[in-house]
Order: C-alpha cells, then sequence, then structure tokens
C-alpha cells in the first residue's frame, strides 16, 4: 500500500500524478485503455476545509461546484448511476406482498447514527448494489464512505475501486468535500481529515502528456 499525507489537496495530487507516471505498471483495461497504474494507493487531506483546485486545473470553479451538489442530489439526472442517487435514493426493501420500495437516504441515516451516539463505528455508506452492478458494465467507481467522529472532528474515508487520477480523483475529492461538509454541518462538529483509498489509481495514455508536465 501507498500511503500519501499533506495538508491541502493541490499538493496531495500533484504527488500523486508524479508517482503513478514515475512508478506506475502499464495495464490496458476492459475497454482497451492503455494506462499507467499503482495499487492500494491511500491519501489523507489533513485541512480539507482550506483546500483548493490545483492552478490551472482544467475543470472550473463553476464544473466542480455542479459536481459537487451531485454527491447530495437523489436525482440521477438521467445517468446510469450518480453518488448522490445511489446514497440517498437507489436502495430500499419491499413491505408485504405488493412492490413497495422505501427508499433509504444513506446520508440521512447517517447523520442520526452519529448524532446518536458520537463513538459509532456504523457510519458507513455504500454505493456498490449487488443485484444489479455484476451484470452491467456501468457501475460507480466510488464504492463505500464512511464517517468517524473522533476529538469532536468528522473522519471521512472514501473507497474507490478504480479511480481516474489525472481527470476524476480533483472532482471526486470536492465532491466527498461537500458531503462531509453537510454531515460535519449537521451534527454540529469540525469536519476533519479525509482519506481516500484508491484501489486501481491509473491514469489514462491520452493525459500522459499533461501529467508529464505536473
Amino acid at each position: 500500500m501507498i500511503t500519501v499525507k499533506t495538508a491541502k489537496v493541490e499538493d496531495a495530487w500533484k504527488i500523486i500524478v508524479r508517482q503513478i507516471m514515475k512508478e506506475g505498471a502499464q495495464v490496458t483495461d476492459e475497454r482497451g485503455s492503455v494506462t499507467k497504474e499503482l495499487l492500494n494507493l491511500m491519501v489523507t487531506v489533513g485541512e480539507p476545509a482550506i483546500s483548493k483546485p490545483p492552478e490551472k486545473y482544467f475543470w472550473t470553479a463553476a464544473k466542480l461546484k455542479r459536481y459537487q451538489k451531485q454527491f447530495l442530489d437523489p436525482d440521477s439526472q438521467g445517468f446510469a448511476y450518480t453518488y448522490g442517487n445511489r446514497l440517498r435514493e437507489h436502495f430500499g426493501f419491499k413491505v408485504g406482498r405488493d412492490i413497495y420500495r422505501i427508499k433509504t437516504d444513506q446520508v440521512e441515516s447517517v447523520i442520526k447514527r452519529l448524532r446518536e451516539n458520537k463513538t459509532t463505528r456504523r457510519a458507513t455508506m455504500t454505493a456498490f448494489d449487488p443485484s444489479i452492478d455484476h451484470y452491467q458494465d456501468e457501475i460507480p467507481c466510488m464504492i463505500l464512505v464512511d464517517f468517524k467522529i473522533r476529538k469532536n472532528r468528522l473522519y471521512t474515508t472514501a473507497v474507490w475501486r478504480s479511480h481516474d487520477i489525472y481527470g476524476a480523483w480533483i472532482p471526486n475529492f470536492f465532491g466527498l468535500r461537500g458531503l462531509a461538509g453537510h454531515v460535519a454541518e449537521r451534527i454540529n462538529v469540525i469536519m476533519g481529515p479525509i482519506t481516500i483509498h484508491s484501489i486501481s489509481a491509473h491514469i489514462y495514455k491520452n493525459n500522459f502528456e499533461e501529467a508529464f508536465k505536473v
């Protein structure tokens, strides 16, 4: 496992881009795309609240803000999935003989747990649905988000099964930060470190040139 700890996200991103380009193994994925890959990359950003996107990053501030909202929006907006939909509306269960889904808002559920017990280890959400995701191509990359309160700080940990480090890691961090900020505000604690575990951390060949510049 490779671990990186920085205060701000912009510094972490530069470190992991360089590390993948320098040490990554060449892997061709299911779609035939050539990538450089490191397995089990874990990054902790100690001060997410004051972090900013890297200078001249290709996502605009407005686009990052829209994407951040998707982490809390239950509407899938016509996509195969969104994280907000998977976390807030996708899951549920039947009641009685009739098909009647009670939708599970996992965000509200973890907030309730954290309010009731500040040392709980059960404030965990999942985005992966084995009943359908094992049978289709478009499945969530982020599969788990977990929250812990320690010393009045909210510790956020998320796991990505597959992570495009050059193209998507920064937007995903800010989406996760928005989610963590929402939870922290609702339970009246300080937003603490954010840790992202990328099982497959990779950069696509079409981004190699830009990544080398980093």
